[in-house]
């Protein structure tokens, strides 16, 4: 008989020894006249759960009929592998009526195995080793000691492990990546995850097959190390003893790891904190490696996941609250705020966002260092000072994309473009956090505050060219929205200016000024087919592209730099070719036809071509090339092409980045044109 059989005799029969019916109630017992009950598996901590869960609602509801206050100490018994804190039943019944109204549906879904609403405190995981996360799906089971699900996970860690560089440099790039890059999108919390990485090379020495080693965790471990690897300069790379074909080999296979341990973590099913943050990591990398595709969709499932452990309902944060309840809470509130970001600024894109901030209430993440938490002023750098500030500049996306669509006319809609331009210009200005305005830099501040600083220029005059890009194309031709063609044009001028200076401030390879300049200048190419050849500005636009064309094509591996080229050389000889002859330029001067002759949909399709002739890279590999078919993971090599990368030495600025163009004054249907150009370069720019 199988050790694991479920038994179907009654608890009063199998004691006597006699034969059962299997039926409850049994005919033994009905004729004995006693309670007959059948003895429930040891191992059915899913029905634990359901009735510590019911044994919840039922004390909510006799709290509410009874009207106790919300603030009663009471214990609630639980399942034996999670506890709920006061504080959380004093979350739980802060608003009974709800509780109330929300019982049937709360009811539903745990017999679907998920949870309605749920706290924070009881589903992140803990550095206590507890696994406290959503119930999940039902999952196959193996047989054998490996706690690893599917036969086919031991050969992908395997491999995964191989990908494992040694501690020293793992360390490495942990530190770097937290001095570095953190301060950009502010995901996680560094001396956690530093003590995380003690904790695995003490408990595992580093063995991903471990069975107490959380795949999860890993993900967000290679998320680490390939934001890292991606965006160190090249001298960095170089000191950290990688080579330049191996800086790029394994940062896109580090990246497509972070994948595979999250399948094999079963990720979508038993969500998980570290989830979270291994998506909101890979924005650093994702768009240098040529990912875009999958990071969106990526973010996409770390936006539900994240609803999932209740990331959107945290709430406002207690200063004076440093218990490690509320470390976890600020540690949400950080992954929560970088999903914003990313969903709310790919709205130009994909015009449309998945979370609404009318249903969360989730504050910004407390302005403080990771090293005490203490809350500091808005003007004051720290880990997560930047991330709250594009917090805000974020904001402004769902707001305009929500006034463009209930909009009737061209003027209400050019109406609520000029509205938000007046915002974005009021923060970047007169809400600035005084580290990032245009002052001497403190030896006291993080290294990291002149790269912010121009982070912000290029970022913001990026947003701007996002906020007016539905009026583009009606810019050039239609004198009603000459303002929007004015403000791209100085946007972009601005961002390949900063662009330039950021070569040599020693700072990180940061996607956005790459993918961004790409954007600048293409607008400033369209420029181009819209003015006059005797203008003088056309002569500087057409140096800023070239000069812009110089920096995308030293700039390596970088995908988006890559695209990027080939699309603005089509665009650059198509002007050259729609300019008049000498003599028509002497009889005529007026460019009045010139808007025919850039021919979008013949520049769309020789880019595609010559991407195919090209073949442009997906996956780098070493030195030498390796057969597709040696590789077992689906990760087959193809032709590296690897530039020099710029920026691993050299003098620091301290002088802030233009903004002036920001301080300009501002001034009704945009169509649908000049998107996909746009689009193109960057895949997914956000």
């Amino acid at each position: 008989m199988s050790a694991n059989r479920k038994r179907l005799a009654c608890v009063e029969c199998t004691r006597r020894k006699i034969r059962c019916d299997k039926v409850v109630p049994c005919r033994n017992c009905t004729r004995r006249g006693i309670d007959c009950s059948r003895a429930r598996d040891d191992g059915d901590d899913q029905v634990e759960r359901l009735q510590s869960r019911v044994q919840e609602l039922e004390a909510a509801l006799r709290d509410a009929r009874a009207g106790r206050s919300t603030a009663s100490p009471v214990q609630l018994e639980r399942g034996p592998s999670a506890t709920v804190s006061v504080a959380s039943v004093d979350r739980t019944t802060e608003h009974p009526e709800r509780e109330i109204e929300d019982a049937a549906t709360i009811l539903e879904f745990l017999a679907w195995g998920r949870r309605k609403n749920p706290d924070y405190g009881q589903v992140v995981a803990r550095r206590d080793g507890l696994e406290q996360h959503s119930p999940g799906d039902i999952t196959a089971e193996y047989d054998g000691e490996d706690r690893h699900l599917g036969p086919g996970t031991a050969s992908a860690l395997a491999y995964v492990q191989s990908l494992l560089p040694p501690r020293p440099q793992v360390e490495q790039l942990v530190d770097w990546h937290c001095e570095c890059l953190l301060w950009y999108h502010g995901s996680f919390h560094s001396v956690r995850l530093r003590e995380e990485l003690d904790d695995f090379y003490r408990v595992s020495d580093g063995d991903l097959t471990h069975n107490q080693v959380d795949l999860r965790w890993v993900a967000l471990l290679f998320a680490v190390l390939t934001g890292a690897l991606a965006c160190a300069p090249r001298a960095t790379a170089q000191a950290w003893g990688f080579p330049e074909w191996e800086q790029t080999a394994l940062s896109q296979r580090w990246f497509k790891a972070v994948s595979t341990c999250l399948h094999h973590g079963d990720f979508a099913a038993c969500h998980s904190i570290h989830s979270v943050q291994a998506i909101t990591t890979l924005t650093m990398s994702a768009h240098l490696l040529g990912f875009s595709n999958s990071l969106c969709v990526l973010l996409a499932a770390g936006a539900r996941i994240a609803q999932s452990l209740g990331l959107h309902r945290l709430g406002p944060s207690t200063d004076d609250d440093m218990s490690p309840e509320s470390v976890d809470r600020e540690i949400g509130r950080r992954a929560w705020c970088q999903l914003c970001i990313q969903d709310w600024f790919s709205i130009p894109f994909c015009e449309s966002y998945l979370i609404s901030r009318h249903c969360a209430n989730t504050a910004k993440p407390r302005n403080c260092r990771d090293d005490d938490m203490v809350p500091r002023s808005h003007d004051e750098p720290t880990t997560t000072s930047y991330s709250r500030f594009f917090y805000e500049v974020a904001a402004l996306m769902p707001s305009l994309q929500d006034g463009l669509m209930s909009a009737n006319t061209p003027y209400t809609r050019y109406e609520q473009v000029l509205e938000h331009d007046r915002r974005l210009r009021q923060l970047a200005t007169q809400d600035l956090p005084y580290y990032l305005q245009n002052v001497p830099v403190d030896p006291s501040w993080p290294r990291h505050v002149p790269w912010a600083r121009r982070s912000l220029a290029i970022s913001s005059s990026h947003k701007i060219i996002m906020i007016h890009r539905k009026f583009l194309e009606l810019s050039f031709t239609n004198p009603v929205f000459a303002r929007t063609r004015r403000t791209c044009v100085a946007a972009a001028r601005t961002i390949l200016k900063e662009q330039k200076e950021a070569i040599h401030d020693g700072g990180p390879m940061l996607w956005t000024h790459q993918a961004f300049g790409v954007t600048a200048s293409i607008i400033l190419c369209l420029d181009l087919f819209y003015r006059n050849t005797s203008d003088p500005e056309t002569t500087h636009h057409r140096q800023l592209v070239q000069d812009g064309l110089q920096i995308l094509s030293h700039s390596g591996s970088n995908m988006i730099a890559q695209r990027g080229v080939h699309l603005l050389e089509a665009l650059l000889s198509r002007e050259q070719c729609s300019r008049p002859p000498p003599i028509g330029r002497a009889l005529g001067g007026e460019l009045d036809d010139r808007r025919i002759d850039l021919d979008l949909v013949g520049i769309i399709r020789n880019f595609c071509e010559q991407g195919r002739l090209r073949g442009f890279p997906r996956l780098a590999a070493g030195p030498k090339q390796v057969p597709a078919m040696d590789m077992d993971h689906g990760w087959p090599p193809v032709d590296n092409r690897i530039g020099q990368r710029s920026g691993g030495s050299g003098r620091q600025s301290v002088l802030s980045p233009s903004l002036e163009y920001l301080a300009a004054p501002y001034g009704l249907d945009g169509v649908e044109g000049l998107q996909d150009i746009l689009s193109l370069a960057s895949n997914y720019v956000n």
